[in-house]
């Protein structure tokens, strides 16, 4: 898959804001260019939204050329939005305006998101230790990278939006169909072929909400679209309305409690909890960096339409939303892992261990490791070089 975050480099003053904010420590500063580690990177967009000079950017799709490479274009519009709007017709009218541009047809997917909600309910009941459920790539990565020992926690699950353009694909089998999903966060601009190259995806385009709502909101106000919404679907986007606590189900939000609380599972220290929805964004999917509007207001604007979400949930087989998860092979063995680690150790004993970023990396140890594969010297050492 491409790097999902690319740097500028006009502007850049290397005031090092990004490197302190990565969770992963997946960035570094060399020779006044920002490095991004695409192995560490999780792309929780944090690094972003820090920089002052918008040196850091999420990759984008040709909007002109997309358009013109299919015969019927479709966009999956996820659930999250709803939250955006003070009344359901706000959505029946985007819904129209969205097929006003260019786009034949408008598909939501909170059927699905209901059914794996209530699937992900009965499946921790059964279990034996707390499951964790993520719809979130951002997330998942993180556990996948940093907790491997946890995967076999994770419910097998498919993303959502994934599986509504694999039944669009059944459904136009033969067909020249495009399929466009419109993004509330960057980590589900990582499940397309497009623009980051994740070519296993059923999902052609990934396109931010953000980007496209001025070309929509010159096209409200003409009409109006029915479309279906269901509860549990909603439910399942909302941190906040996620589960019941009599059922000893939770949710948490944000990386530093996410951590947090993969720590304690780690350690077995979670007793009487069954299921963990995890959202990287505050109050969920609600929250997502490309909603036009706040997560404060838009957990009260989305409960108040709960009513309104009466559609059934999907019928899916067992075969459409199975994904097991697997963490990457090791290809070191343990002794060629501890000779590297200790050869980190060796040359992190020769800094001064201030962590305080001059060098261009988050700490030290980071430092440390990058001498120890021979991508730069001890120079770099401010503290050192005095």
């Amino acid at each position: 898959m491409k790097p999902v975050i690319h740097f500028l480099g006009e502007n850049c003053k290397s005031c090092i804001k990004c490197v302190k904010s990565c969770p992963t420590e997946a960035i570094s500063i060399i020779n006044g260019k920002v490095i991004i580690d695409d192995t560490q990177c999780i792309n929780c967009h944090v690094c972003v939204q820090v920089c002052d000079q918008k040196q850091l950017k999420i990759r984008e799709v040709n909007l002109d050329e997309a358009f013109k490479q299919h015969a019927y274009n479709i966009a999956l519009i996820p659930t999250s939005i709803l939250s955006d709007f003070q009344e359901f017709d706000e959505l029946k009218e985007l819904v129209h305006a969205i097929k006003a541009f260019h786009f034949d047809e408008v598909v939501q997917y909170s059927d699905i998101e209901g059914m794996l909600y209530q699937q992900a309910l009965k499946d921790s009941r059964q279990s034996d230790h707390v499951m964790l459920t993520s719809f979130c790539p951002t997330i998942n990565r993180l556990i996948k990278q940093e907790y491997p020992t946890l995967i076999d926690h994770l419910l097998p699950y498919d993303y959502p939006v994934e599986i509504a353009a694999r039944r669009l694909r059944e459904k136009y089998k033969g067909q020249d169909i495009g399929i466009f999903s419109l993004c509330e966060c960057v980590g589900k601009l990582t499940l397309a072929k497009e623009p980051l190259g994740k070519m296993d995806s059923q999902i052609d385009y990934a396109l931010s909400i953000s980007r496209m709502f001025p070309h929509f909101n010159k096209r409200k106000g003409h009409g109006k679209e029915n479309i279906a919404i269901n509860r549990d679907g909603v439910k399942s986007n909302v941190g906040d309305l996620f589960g019941n606590h009599q059922l000893s189900i939770m949710s948490v939000e944000g990386l530093p409690q996410i951590r947090t609380v993969l720590d304690l599972i780690e350690f077995d220290q979670l007793k009487h909890i069954r299921l963990l929805a995890l959202y990287h964004c505050y109050q969920g999917c609600i929250g997502g960096y490309y909603l036009w509007n706040n997560p404060f207001e838009g957990h009260f604007r989305i409960e108040s339409m709960l009513d309104q979400c009466q559609a059934p949930i999907a019928q899916l087989q067992y075969s459409e939303y199975y994904k097991k998860r697997h963490v990457n092979e090791q290809k070191q063995t343990f002794k060629d892992r501890m000779a590297w680690f200790n050869k980190v150790n060796a040359i992190l004993e020769t800094l001064p261990q201030f962590d305080c970023g001059s060098c261009g990396f988050a700490n030290c140890r980071g430092l440390a490791t990058r001498i120890a594969s021979g991508e730069v010297d001890d120079s770099l050492c401010r503290v050192k070089r005095r």
